[in-house]
C-alpha cells in the first residue's frame, strides 16, 4: 500500500487532469456508447499511467534567456 501512495504523489497537475478526463470519457462511453469516447479515454488512461506525453518531448516548452532566436528579425522603418 506504501508503495502506491508513494506512486500517486508523484502525480502532476497534467497527469491528475488526463485521468479525470479518461474517468469522464469512459463514463460517456457507457452511456452513449461512442467508440471515439472509448479511444479517447483509453489513450488518455495510458498517458496518465505511464506518464507519456508528447513524442520525444517534443511538446516541450522550457525556454532559458541563453536560448538565441530562431529567426532574425529587423526593425522596418518607413521613409517619409
Amino acid at each position: 500500500m506504501g508503495q502506491i501512495k508513494v506512486y500517486f504523489k508523484k502525480f502532476g497537475a497534467a497527469r491528475i487532469i488526463r485521468i479525470v478526463l479518461a474517468v469522464f470519457l469512459g463514463i460517456a462511453f457507457y452511456y452513449n456508447h461512442e467508440t471515439l469516447f472509448l479511444f479517447a479515454g483509453i489513450i488518455l488512461t495510458l498517458q496518465s499511467v505511464f506518464n507519456i506525453s508528447c513524442p520525444g518531448g517534443s511538446c516541450n516548452t522550457s525556454y532559458s534567456k541563453q536560448d538565441k532566436p530562431v529567426i532574425k528579425t529587423d526593425k522596418y522603418n518607413t521613409k517619409k
